[in-house]
This record gives C-alpha cells, structure tokens and sequence, in this order.
C-alpha cells in the first residue's frame, strides 16, 4: 500500500487518540500541575546547588534553570502511551483488529501517537504560564536557535514514538510489562538529560549516556534552545537526532518482523 492509499486510516486513527485527550482532559491538566511541581521543586534544587555561583562550568544559572523549564515540559508533551494500549490491545485480543488493517501495524502506532500529540497542542497554552511561574522560562538566545529548536523537538518526537514503541513490541512476547516498564520509565527519564544535564555528569555515565538514544528526546533540542548544543554545534546536534531516528526505524522493522510470526490469535 502507498503513503497516499493509507492516509486516510492514518488520519482517522489521529483523530480517534485527538478525542480521546478531550475525553480524558481532567487526567491531562492533573499532568501538567505535576510537571510545574517538578519544574518547581528542581528550580529550588538547583539554586540550592549552585549557591552564590552564578555559573558553573560555563553553564550560567540562568541558562540552566530556563533548561530544566523546557526540558521537564517538553518530556511531558513526549511521553506517548504506545507501550500501554500494545500491550492492552494484545490482552484484550483487539490485536487481530489492527493486523487485518490494510495499512501496516507500525504506521497505526505513529498515527496514534501523532493525534496524541495534537490532542495536547492545546493544552501547552495552559502549560506555558505554569513554566512562567513556576520555572525560569525565557525565549530562546537567536531566532536562528528556535527555528533549530523546532526542529530538534520533531525529531525527538520522532525518536521517543520509536523508543516507545520497541518497549511495546515486548508484549508480542511476554503479557506482562509492568517492571519491564517502570525499568525503562527511570532509565529513560535519567538518561535523557531532564533531571540532570550530560554537562553535569560525571564522566563515565556520560560516556554510556551518549551512546544511548534517550538524550535526543531532551538534552539535544533543550541544550539547542539554551544556546549550548549538546554536541558543540546546532548541525551536528540535528545529524546525531537523525542517525537516531534512522537507526531505531530499522530496529522496530526487524522487531515487528518476528513479532509478527511471532502472533498467534485464537478464536473466529
């Protein structure tokens, strides 16, 4: 099947998960007060450890407290909720449902996450005032370093569905994901840079950190926004999301491939 032939299925899927956020909106807002509380309680933190220092290592307090803003928000809005409704639908035996759509499985979990995604949208007027008052949020250094913002945060979009989705996969093999997923949840939040930038790590977990996938989801584009690119340039920075973005595609495909064969559905 062509992109133009599938369209259509993706987009009707979109907008299923867009009114599923509207159907659940009460949850939605109950997430935001909880990352401004986060933002809030790791502003403090920071200040704290910082001291009477107003820089650190070249890293001004400013420009950190505007990161840990944008990067707590931002993991908020790129959490999609793939891994759950595979291994729900798989429980459930809705599965077979999906494999018989004419458009591939892996497609239907982008456009699930894309219409997650738009759902949201709306609610970001809510969330930045929230960042205003309760982190240090600030508009970016240069224009040229928001435009490359905007593109960092699609491609981490991009890279979180992917991570998400392999997480997901899991559940071809095995019913029950709830310490695999708490696993992946700590790691994944440590690791991409939210609570904790790279440049404040200590040596030896940088080094495993930066050869993992989850610093493109937040210290890649946050580190472009404050004027800091995590590789030392706004194009390298972009160049490591991509390879990232490429490289888990080939993932999921070899993942599905045997997921698939791997599938058994029983009954009519």
């Amino acid at each position: 099947m062509t992109i133009r032939a599938n369209l259509p299925a993706w987009v009707e899927i979109a907008k299923a998960n867009i009114r599923w956020q509207y159907m659940y909106r009460f949850n939605v807002l109950a997430g935001i007060v909880l990352t401004g509380v986060t933002i809030y309680l790791l502003t403090i933190v920071w200040k704290a450890a910082f001291g009477s220092q107003s820089e650190v290592d070249g890293i001004a307090l400013e420009q950190m407290l505007v990161y840990l803003t944008i990067a707590n928000l931002q993991l908020y809005f790129l959490r999609p909720e793939i891994a759950g409704d595979i291994q729900a639908r798989i429980r459930e035996g809705q599965i077979g449902f999906d494999l018989s759509r004419p458009a591939s499985y892996p497609s239907q979990l982008f456009a699930s996450a894309a219409g997650d995604m738009i759902g949201l949208l709306p609610m970001v007027v809510v969330a930045i005032p929230v960042a205003f008052v309760l982190g240090e949020l600030r508009l970016p250094a240069t224009p040229a370093d928001g435009l490359a913002y905007v593109a960092s945060l699609l491609l981490a979009w991009v890279v979180a569905v992917e991570l998400n989705m392999l997480i997901g996969l899991v559940s071809f093999w095995t019913l029950e994901m709830t310490g695999f997923q708490m696993v992946y949840t700590l790691v994944g939040n440590f690791a991409t840079g939210a609570l904790i930038p790279l440049w404040f790590m200590p040596d030896a977990i940088r080094a495993v950190v930066q050869v993992l996938p989850f610093q493109a989801i937040a210290y890649v584009p946050v580190s472009i926004y404050v004027g800091e690119p995590a590789t030392g340039a706004i194009g390298s920075a972009l160049a490591l999301q991509l390879f990232w973005a490429a490289a888990l595609v080939l993932v999921i495909r070899f993942v599905w491939s045997r997921a698939f064969r791997h599938t058994v559905i029983q009954g009519g």
